[in-house]
């Protein structure tokens, strides 16, 4: 059966619409380097939350309003915050040896959120390097399958650097598509097209671990969601009817940004002040886009109390 995005506003997206505000959580390898765009491999022993914490997480989501929350399940380390079966660079092998995301999806349900999960394709150090891109694709369906199979409905699956896969980049971003909607048909994917106003499908060079690959542009699809880093829907407001090839596709929007500079938790970043904040919900919401805003647990393996009291600030001002 082939999958493909929808063309009309399905339940699932009429859903993901209401939602309008949700919490990123980067966590990982990289929290206890403080190097989130590494270009080096960290060391496993590296990861020891002293007071991991992701019912913390979550209910600090819930009361800020949150309806939904999004976890790296996978970031650039290459590190799974669950035990895979594919790899030994794991939770199972570090000195903190806790199901992350087992446990923060069951946090989600008691807390009636809706669970999302991040997962990063490309420029990724740890087994990108040591696999040519069929082995590599190979790969990332094994992992994506342990994921979407072994911890109920996810919501959303927010897939970073699916530009970097090879010269048969665009095949495998289909056979990805596909794969994932084979498994759970009404879990939303969203590819990150970095800095990008969502009014279009983005296009671009594909790379394979960091390097040019000959040949055209390819196009960052299929996905159910159109996302924005960084960058708000035009003053106009998003359009979620949208040209492609041919045909029109309903693509809610989503705007990632972060409570402070950085992805990951790295010390001496502070929260932006409210002021900033209620803008960038402002710009956000109010343009027709949900906000998907990071706020990254510390080396603790909690949410510090600032960027609590941040949201707090956040929640009284837009209520």
């Amino acid at each position: 059966m082939r999958f493909s995005p929808s063309k009309v506003r399905t339940p699932e997206l009429e859903l993901f619409e209401s939602l309008k505000f949700g919490m990123f959580i980067h966590f990982g390898l990289a929290t206890f380097s403080q190097d989130e765009y590494a270009d080096r491999q960290a060391d496993i022993e590296l990861y020891k939350p002293t007071s991991l914490d992701p019912d913390q997480w979550v209910h600090t989501a819930k009361e800020a309003g949150m309806k939904y929350a999004v976890l790296t399940a996978r970031h650039q380390q290459g590190h799974c915050l669950w035990p895979s079966k594919f790899t030994e660079f794991s939770v199972a092998n570090s000195p903190v040896q806790r199901d992350v995301v087992g446990e923060f999806v069951a946090a989600c349900h008691k807390h009636g959120v809706l669970p999302g999960l991040y997962y990063l394709l490309g420029w990724e150090l740890k087994h990108q390097s040591q696999l040519d891109p069929p082995r590599y694709s190979e790969f990332l369906i094994n992992q994506l399958a342990e994921l979407l199979s072994n911890y109920g409905p996810i919501f959303e699956l927010w897939l970073d650097i699916p530009f970097d896969l090879g010269p048969n980049t665009q095949e495998i971003l289909q056979k990805l598509y596909e794969h994932i909607k084979s498994i759970q048909p009404g879990c939303l994917v969203m590819l990150n097209c970095s800095e990008w106003e969502g009014e279009s499908i983005r296009r671009r060079k594909a790379t394979y671990n960091f390097k040019d690959i000959d040949g055209p542009e390819i196009s960052i699809w299929p996905a159910d969601l159109i996302d924005g880093e960084r960058t708000p829907p035009p003053v106009a407001g998003h359009d979620p009817k949208i040209e492609f090839e041919g045909a029109t596709y309903y693509l809610p929007m989503e705007v990632c940004d972060t409570i402070g500079k950085y992805w990951f938790h790295i010390d001496g970043d502070a929260p932006k002040n409210t002021d900033e904040l209620v803008a960038l919900y402002q710009a956000t919401v109010g343009r027709g886009a949900n906000l998907l805003l990071n706020v990254p647990p510390d080396r603790t393996g909690r949410i510090p109390q600032e960027c609590i009291d941040a949201l707090a600030d956040l929640a009284k001002s837009i209520s």
